[in-house]
């Protein structure tokens, strides 16, 4: 099935006897060019709509600034209160 490609100083493989795994391995990768896969090709997807061409960004709109306000006294003891 696979092709010897040796390297140049590797010895041709002995008449009457396979190919090592490290040579099938080599030339699996053309093997597998010609084979083929099962699984189909990928979906081609197309971008999404996005901003219209031609069309200027829009600012975010801006918000007034929230700011916390200071409670007041209410004439009420902090804390826990204490057992009689």
């Amino acid at each position: 099935l696979v092709a010897d490609l040796r390297r140049p100083w590797e010895k041709p493989p002995r008449p009457g006897r396979g190919l090592s795994p490290h040579r099938v391995r080599r030339g699996y990768r053309h093997l597998r060019e010609r084979l083929g896969t099962p699984s189909r090709l990928p979906k081609t997807s197309t971008p999404g709509p996005g901003r219209p061409r031609g069309g200027k960004n829009t600012p975010a709109q801006r918000h007034p600034v929230a700011t916390k306000t200071i409670k007041t006294d209410t004439g009420k003891a902090k804390g826990r209160k204490k057992k009689a």
